[in-house]
């Protein structure tokens, strides 16, 4: 994995150099994740386009999210809108960072939360979606984002990892690669709570919201494989990606 030193994000990283089981690198310049790009400067974007090659952009938030904090446009490079989960269960989590009536946030479970992304049939559907639309990006790079890039967009990189046969040891460092980004965010957020409800506990929930933690993509795995027997067999059968189109995308993304 290699991070990308932009000017108006951060939590972005070029899977580039990534192996896998068989000892296969994955090629620069073809698969991105990163957290929104809402303030992207005309700098970044040039990075993107000319050293990372962009073509296309997954957005993978909510039609709340998108609206209060909208991508910058990119002029040659496709958007995608694939929301991952519906409106109602983003609940108040980092994806909806302010500090307003911060003493009525709900906070979620986060396992249940990642067990519902690869279970519940509209995220299914979703996930398909964008995992079809990952393979069959013909060229340059394609990225895929949510708010901070770390739930969703952690999911959809363990499944792309997964397609490219990466051991389950590589895709857990880089879901936690996101904390070395998250960390002040979370320590911010956590200041913010105590000090508008004083309730230290739930100060401490909101940190660890805020932070990627190995139990809550633990839990995406072991619901897929308690439901689908094998990850192979929900990404043929519930997913509906062919052997043709794994193979579509490690000839495309793989050097061998």
């Amino acid at each position: 994995m290699k991070e990308i030193i932009l000017e108006g994000t951060d939590n972005i990283r070029d899977f580039a150099n990534t192996v896998n089981k068989k000892g296969y690198a994955i090629r620069p310049g073809k698969l991105l994740r990163s957290r929104h790009l809402h303030t992207l400067t005309d700098a970044d974007i040039a990075v993107l386009k000319k050293e990372h090659h962009l073509s296309k952009v997954i957005d993978l938030r909510t039609k709340t999210e998108m609206k209060d904090k909208p991508d910058q446009e990119i002029a040659g490079v496709i958007s995608v809108w694939i929301p991952l989960i519906e409106e109602e269960t983003v609940g108040i989590t980092h994806e909806t960072s302010t500090d307003k009536n911060a003493e009525k946030w709900v906070l979620p479970d986060m396992r249940q939360l990642y067990r519902k992304i690869v279970t519940d049939d509209f995220s299914i559907d979703q996930l398909s979606k964008t995992l079809k639309t990952i393979v069959h990006c013909s060229d340059g790079a394609v990225l895929w984002h949510c708010t901070e890039g770390k739930d969703r967009c952690g999911i959809i990189s363990a499944l792309v990892l997964s397609l490219l046969d990466v051991d389950r040891e590589t895709i857990f460092e880089d879901y936690l690669m996101t904390n070395q980004a998250a960390v002040q965010r979370a320590d911010a957020a956590m200041k913010m709570v105590l000090q508008k409800t004083g309730d230290e506990e739930k100060a401490q929930m909101v940190r660890r919201i805020f932070l990627a933690d190995e139990k809550y993509l633990q839990a995406a795995f072991d619901a897929i494989e308690e439901k689908n027997e094998s990850i192979a067999a929900f990404f043929a059968n519930r997913i509906g990606i062919s052997e043709a189109e794994k193979r579509l995308l490690q000839e495309k993304c793989l050097l061998k």
